[in-house]
């Protein structure tokens, strides 16, 4: 009898132990299949780009114009880096026609007001109709956790309607790569963007270059035309993709680097600058003084920091031997390509 007692209890412990073990399988798969899907979701940032711009280029209305923005990311190689790809993209792989560089920055100063919430909700129309665009294309890219997010905001200028894709992104080396441009040759950059603004000019002092969209291949000339509504001596720096400053003109006493009230010079003179690697975007840094000023013989290449801009902002006077600021900054940013 005891031992006909004992055996249906073992064959119920039996069953308990395989029922809870099936149940434990059964919860633990759904968890790690939902891990698997969550990691094949994540793109490298390069495949995110190039999916978002298709989704665009394949959804925009054809041979419509758009702007480019800058976008918002942790340091400005990432954001310039996000902004070729995109822009390389629309150029090969679309019918979209993209507004040129030198209404980017002017559109970019009304985004940042539009997405401050400091303007009216008709910033956008308004936009449209000064510069042209059909669509403002902009976004960002924001950490998450150990991850990335990039999202990119389509908006019609028109309609003030915005279409939004998004993408998870892994720290890839593409990424690390990106971030380790030393902070000090962005903090160098952010502050010669703002000293060679112009926007406190006290007259009219621009320079640009020979093409309107501001971009160059391998191989390509450049020529730049700088305008002085005023009497005025200028100098003109050069930081190039790997964030070396150099004073380009003038670079000897003899270069001649005066312009007169309603000129226009072309600069370099009687030759032009060849476009080589490596490739990338650089700037055009110009300041004009009231007097003229000391010019040595050629600089050397240094890496853009705040010392860097600051001296390559002021200048020495030939008549007091004393520093001198500028009167008056101009700037323009472009690209060499393949």
């Amino acid at each position: 009898m005891k031992s006909t007692a004992i055996i249906p209890r073992i064959l119920l412990s039996f069953l308990f132990i395989v029922l809870l073990s099936c149940a434990s399988q059964k919860t633990a798969t759904p968890t790690d299949a939902g891990n698997d899907d969550a990691s094949k979701d994540l793109l490298t940032l390069d495949m995110a780009i190039a999916k978002i711009a298709s989704y665009f280029s394949s959804n925009l209305t054809p041979k419509s114009p758009i702007a480019l923005i800058a976008f918002e990311t942790e340091n400005k190689t990432l954001s310039d880096y996000i902004f070729e790809e995109f822009w390389i993209y629309f150029e090969d792989n679309s019918s979209l026609i993209l507004v040129d560089r030198q209404n980017l920055e002017l559109i970019s100063k009304e985004m940042n007001y539009q997405l401050s919430g400091m303007v009216s909700d008709d910033s956008a129309k308004l936009i449209g109709h000064q510069f042209g665009p059909q669509t403002l294309l902009y976004g960002k890219l924001i950490r998450l956790g150990s991850e990335y997010r990039l999202s990119v905001y389509a908006t019609d200028v028109e309609r003030a309607t915005s279409s939004l894709r998004a993408a998870n992104i892994k720290p890839d080396k593409r990424i690390a790569s990106l971030l380790e441009k030393s902070t000090t040759e962005n903090t160098g950059i952010n502050m010669a963007n703002v000293l060679y603004a112009g926007s406190d000019n006290p007259f009219q002092f621009t320079v640009q270059t020979d093409k309107s969209n501001g971009i160059y291949h391998d191989g390509d000339y450049m020529t730049m035309q700088i305008y002085s509504a005023q009497d005025t001596y200028f100098k003109v720096t050069h930081i190039d993709v790997n964030g070396k400053a150099q004073v380009i003109y003038p670079t000897s006493p003899r270069d001649n680097n005066f312009i007169r009230a309603g000129q226009t010079r072309n600069i370099p003179d009687n030759t032009k600058f060849k476009m080589t690697k490596p490739y990338g975007e650089e700037i055009i840094l110009v300041a004009a003084y009231s007097t003229s000023f000391t010019v040595s013989g050629q600089s050397i290449p240094a890496p853009v920091s705040s010392n860097v801009v600051v001296r390559g902002f002021t200048a020495e006077s030939t008549e007091t031997q004393t520093s001198i600021q500028p009167v008056a900054t101009a700037k323009f940013t472009y690209s060499i390509r393949q």
